[in-house]
């Protein structure tokens, strides 16, 4: 099951650079040259007594416009002290990234999640 976030027509990833908390870059990874990759990255420091907190979203264009499907969300667990990979299958991911949608909501930036079926 794959995830995705549906931005706004006029709300383009590729032309933001810097949203709330949140700055948005091409990334530096690229495997596949015709889909576009961006990196999501928080520019909050990471905390120690927060337990998760998402510090960056990897993410891909998808064909339908105005779609990029989620492709990887990294978090810093603060019990752990270590950077984690996180599933949107698991609720509280699901969370985490409503309340960021949020913040960019406040901002202007309207994107909403949604559920591929395959």
């Amino acid at each position: 099951m794959s995830y995705c976030l549906v931005f706004d027509e006029f709300d383009n990833p590729t032309y933001l650079k810097k949203v709330g908390n949140w700055v948005i870059t091409f990334d530096t990874h690229q495997t596949h040259a015709e889909q576009t990759r961006l990196a999501l990255t928080s520019v909050l420091p990471r905390s120690v007594d927060s337990g998760l907190q998402i510090r960056r979203i990897i993410i891909q264009q998808h064909s339908i416009e105005n779609h990029w499907i989620i492709q990887l969300i990294e978090a810093f667990d603060s019990e752990q002290n270590q950077e984690i990979t996180l599933s949107l299958e698991d609720p509280n991911t699901q969370t985490s990234i409503q309340q960021i949608l949020a913040e960019f909501a406040r901002y202007d930036v309207c994107i909403q999640l949604l559920k591929l079926e395959a």
